[in-house]
């Protein structure tokens, strides 16, 4: 029993390296995340219980154990911000067990990302085409001739959208008109389900994001390109309007955006010091306005969100660790063979963007997808470093 996974064959040999217990944490958190954060735990604790389970003393993560601590002990509402809390410790141990994943299984994961995918992106167009699949009225608005968003394992059209970024990123790397393969499959049904999201953040952010990065290979703008081209094309044939950037204006969405960002900046200055804590937003939004719904559970913006939830001292950390992902990619993004932290670049340049007007990335699913990715890009870096200075030792 000696399998690879070649094309569209998961195979055992390359399962067997990276364990089949990452493999299936990657497909829930793709399929349904409560299933996959339940899982990070069970394995956690079974680790704990063996004593196999160690705590990073970095830099980075030093600060991230801050930042929860932070966000727990500013709540009024503690339990509520101990499930975040939680939350973030196991997107941290998820993280962990991907970065330690052996290097020549890596590919293998990116093409798992990929299959998965293809049933994520199938159940999202039958969505759309299933005459009796309905949702929220929040979602549409009245400036748009759109009925329908679709959203797939995602419960929410712009967590899809942003998802679906993600995966057109990573199928720009190896993606070859010449030689059409699974990358090529993924970027064409990646765009018409980014189209069929209907969300103009995930659009902007994605192509933004490769225009960015195509100063580190210029070969990358014409996809771009083609992104917006379809995308303006669709619109104007399905007479939607949503590509139109006029139509914004009065766009109830935007709007009650910039009620919840003026909410926010209230609280903000009630609370400078520390916030709110984590997920405790829609106990305190109801007294800082009349517009915004008590349900609302997030600031329509990372940097708001954090800046409410953990204050100045928060914020401050985050600022830090950002700084510290831009150090990282400052020394390495211009070494040769970079195609995968060119890829890494403009998946974190497209958070930042999407970041600005929605909090979509600190969402449970986002958050574990991204803590897999980041472990994968550390794999691969310390790999790399490792191959290096064995090179040195020998020449």
């Amino acid at each position: 029993m000696n399998y690879e996974i070649t094309n569209l064959c998961i195979t055992e040999k390359a399962a067997s390296k990276l364990h089949l217990k990452q493999l299936l944490l990657l497909i829930l958190s793709t399929i349904f995340i409560p299933a996959a954060y339940v899982y990070a735990a069970a394995m956690f604790i079974s680790k704990l219980l063996s004593k196999k389970a160690s705590i990073n003393k970095n830099l980075s993560s030093l600060l991230i154990y801050a930042y929860m601590l932070i966000g727990l002990t500013a709540s009024d509402y503690k339990l509520v911000s101990a499930f975040f809390v939680l939350l973030i410790f196991l997107c941290c141990y998820s993280y962990n067990l991907f970065s330690t994943a052996e290097s020549d299984c890596l590919d293998a994961v990116i093409r798992l990302f990929y299959l998965v995918s293809m049933v994520i992106f199938f159940i999202g167009i039958l969505q759309y085409i299933n005459p009796d699949f309905t949702i929220p009225s929040k979602w549409i608005s009245n400036s748009y001739s759109v009925n329908k968003r679709i959203y797939s394992t995602f419960f929410n059209p712009n967590v899809f959208g942003f998802y679906i970024n993600f995966i057109i990123l990573l199928s720009i790397e190896r993606l070859n008109f010449k030689k059409p393969g699974l990358e090529l499959i993924m970027f064409s049904a990646g765009i018409f389900c980014l189209f069929l999201t209907f969300s103009r953040t995930s659009w902007i952010s994605v192509v933004s994001a490769i225009i960015i990065t195509s100063l580190f290979n210029r070969k990358r703008l014409k996809y771009a390109l083609i992104i917006s081209l379809v995308i303006f094309c669709l619109d104007v044939l399905l007479g939607t309007g949503r590509a139109n950037p006029s139509n914004a204006v009065a766009d109830s969405s935007f709007l009650y955006r910039i009620e919840v960002w003026k909410a926010c900046i209230e609280i903000i200055k009630d609370n400078f010091i520390s916030g709110i804590g984590f997920g405790t937003l829609s106990k305190h939004i109801a007294g800082y306005s009349n517009v915004v719904s008590t349900g609302i559970e997030h600031s329509h913006s990372i940097y708001l969100q954090v800046f409410t939830e953990t204050g100045i001292l928060g914020f401050s950390l985050f600022t830090i660790l950002l700084l510290n992902i831009i150090k990282f990619f400052k020394n390495n993004l211009f070494k040769k063979h970079n195609s995968h932290l060119i890829t890494a670049f403009s998946v974190f340049v497209m958070t930042m963007i999407h970041g600005l007007v929605d909090s979509v990335p600190l969402t449970p699913q986002i958050m574990m997808i991204l803590s897999i990715y980041a472990g994968i890009i550390c794999s691969l870096n310390t790999f790399e470093r490792s191959n290096k200075n064995i090179k040195s030792l020998i020449y």
